[in-house]
């Protein structure tokens, strides 16, 4: 029997009303190396007064693989070219080290919205879909 094709379903990662924007690959530090989590569209969102990292894999489910309230004690640094590094604390309260890779171009333009929103500060609203 003959089975038509049907188109694949596309989900948007880009969540509705963010902040700021901007696709990204994942990583989580496990023991001495790291673990791809996937690559997708990294959303700042405000969240009951406060703003929130959000990334969502770029697939047809869209599955979240960090979710984190930003706070000024949250320890972001860069690392390379085009990572920056994230400490986060997880829903199960374990702490994590992240690695979030950006395009080289907008790993700055990455860093210094993160650190605005850590303090509380309300940057301009700016939107950016460069691939890495």
């Amino acid at each position: 029997p003959f089975v038509e094709a049907r188109d694949k379903a596309v989900v948007s990662t880009q969540s509705t009303g963010a902040l700021y924007h901007i696709k990204c690959k994942l990583f989580l530090k496990s023991g001495d190396g790291w673990n791809e989590k996937g690559v997708g569209i990294a959303n700042l969102k405000e969240c009951e007064g406060k703003v929130q990292l959000l990334i969502r894999n770029d697939t047809t489910m869209g599955t979240v693989i960090l979710n984190t309230l930003l706070h000024d004690k949250l320890p972001i640094t860069k690392s390379g070219k085009n990572g920056l590094m994230i400490v986060a604390t997880t829903e199960d309260s374990k702490t994590e080290t992240y690695l979030c890779r950006v395009n080289k171009d907008k790993v700055d333009e990455f860093h210094d919205k993160l650190e605005e929103y850590k303090k509380g500060i309300t940057p301009t609203t700016t939107t950016t879909e460069e691939t890495e």
